[in-house]
């Protein structure tokens, strides 16, 4: 009889050890999804709205083409200048209008019969388009064609003169709303009045835009 009841308890203690094995689960912990995020570019396309300024260099040439009396004097020194635009983009072509203001004066003097006199170059303005190539979304090379008037100032004289000016330049983007552009410009002014005194412009320009 014992034995029986030792085999029972044998066979009872077996059927519930896959029971007490299974009878605990440890709790899993809720796993949250990752989500891959892809990151906002740096910068955009070149398309686009621009207000900015730059610093620039000027040298105007103001000589006579023939024995006039008048001397020969080259206006010059550093200006600051606004500048806005609208720029459009098709694949790697940029296309744009723009216009430019300077707020300084180009000086020189010259000798006269009583010491020396100032003449002056100021309120230099242009209007432009401009066509550019850009190698990616943030370096463009350009070119631009435009028409700039000036004012020309010395003792006896008060004279406008205006011509076509011809530029190329760079600009960078820093990020998509900031970039930095360096740029040359020449203008042939033509000639003051009815006089024979031709008028050049030659401008080394540093400048940044804000674009929108």
């Amino acid at each position: 009889m014992r034995k029986y009841v030792a085999l029972a308890s044998s066979l009872a203690a077996l059927a519930a050890a896959p029971a007490l094995a299974g009878g605990y689960v440890a709790p899993v912990a809720d796993v949250e999804p990752v989500i891959a995020v892809t990151p906002a570019p740096i910068v955009g396309t070149w398309a686009g709205g621009y207000l900015g300024a730059n610093v620039n260099y000027g040298k105007a040439e103001f000589d006579p083409s023939s024995d006039t009396g008048v001397y020969s004097t080259e206006p010059d020194g550093a200006n600051f200048a606004l500048r806005g635009g609208y720029d459009w983009q098709r694949g790697n072509g940029v296309f744009g209008l723009g216009a430019e203001y300077n707020l300084a004066k180009y000086k020189d003097d010259y000798p006269t019969d009583g010491g020396t006199a100032d003449v002056e170059m100021k309120n230099v303005g242009t209007v432009f388009v401009r066509a550019g190539y850009a190698f990616s979304d943030q370096l463009m090379a350009y070119g631009l064609l435009g028409y700039t008037h000036a004012k020309l100032e010395a003792p006896g004289l008060s004279e406008s003169v205006d011509g076509a000016t011809l530029g190329l330049g760079a600009e960078y983007r820093f990020n998509p709303n900031w970039s930095g552009y360096a740029e040359y410009a020449y203008s042939d002014l033509g000639e003051v009045g009815d006089s024979s005194v031709d008028v050049d412009l030659n401008q080394v320009k540093l400048g940044v835009n804000f674009r929108f």
